[in-house]
């Protein structure tokens, strides 16, 4: 049977709020354990830790840990048997599709129709658990050292924004959004062609200042910042 090197412990994720600071660490051990799995470390038939030594590793709850399990297992990287434990997929099974998958632009062109304009929503109805949602996933982004990690904590941001709208309809789109971005592995047409720490740097100033707008209940330039933000993400995409 193989075994593997366990990826190093990640980070606890400072977060003030409790609900926020599970979202992100999900997150971040679901994008760690993936990275060991796409990048050899737990190779296919490897045996996973349990539950137990993945919650005290991580420094992170059971049920945190459990969550990530099943969604792994749901996305065809792991498998459980029932007596042995939890082994990496030998191959990957992709488990039917449920979501269209679009590409990034379109994904960035629809964003920029409705996320500018969520503004004026997040600032009036946006209750003190989002704000600790937005600050947790800044946090993330921050600490994210790999691309799965960075990108899960970017869109669990914008997501955060989206769901601080109070809109269902809104919440459902951006959910809809995720959903195709994790089926195509959060990659990009040709890849990115700067480094993460650079990407990283860039994302994390550029949403900072739209939360800070945010806080300062600023519409104009919460929404030119957003706006900002899109048009620059899409133009490095189309390569424009």
């Amino acid at each position: 049977m193989h075994t593997a090197a366990t990826p190093e412990p990640a980070s606890p994720i400072p977060a003030p709020n409790i609900r926020a600071r599970s979202e992100a660490e999900a997150g971040a051990l679901y994008a760690r354990i993936k990275s060991a799995i796409t990048d050899g470390r737990f190779v296919p038939g490897a045996r996973l830790p349990t539950e137990r030594a993945l919650s005290a590793q991580y420094r992170v709850a059971r049920n945190t840990v459990r969550k990530t399990m099943i969604r792994l297992v749901s996305e065809g990287w792991i498998v459980r048997e029932i007596g042995r434990g939890t082994f990496v997929a030998r191959r990957r099974q992709q488990a039917p599709a449920r979501e269209a998958e679009f590409s990034l632009p379109e994904l960035l062109e629809a964003r920029l129709l409705f996320e500018p304009a969520l503004v004026e929503l997040v600032i009036d109805r946006a209750t003190e658990q989002d704000w600790d949602a937005f600050d947790a996933a800044l946090d993330a982004m921050r600490a994210a050292d790999t691309w799965v990690a960075f990108k899960e904590a970017k869109y669990a941001l914008h997501f955060a924004i989206a769901r601080a709208s109070q809109n269902r309809f809104v919440v459902r789109l951006f959910e809809l959004i995720i959903a195709s971005r994790r089926a195509a592995g959060w990659g990009r047409p040709g890849g990115h062609p700067a480094p993460l720490s650079l990407v990283r740097e860039t994302a994390c100033r550029d949403n900072a200042a739209i939360i800070a707008a945010l806080r300062a209940r600023d519409v104009p330039r919460a929404r030119a910042l957003m706006h900002d933000h899109l048009v620059h993400t899409l133009s490095s995409v189309s390569g424009a």
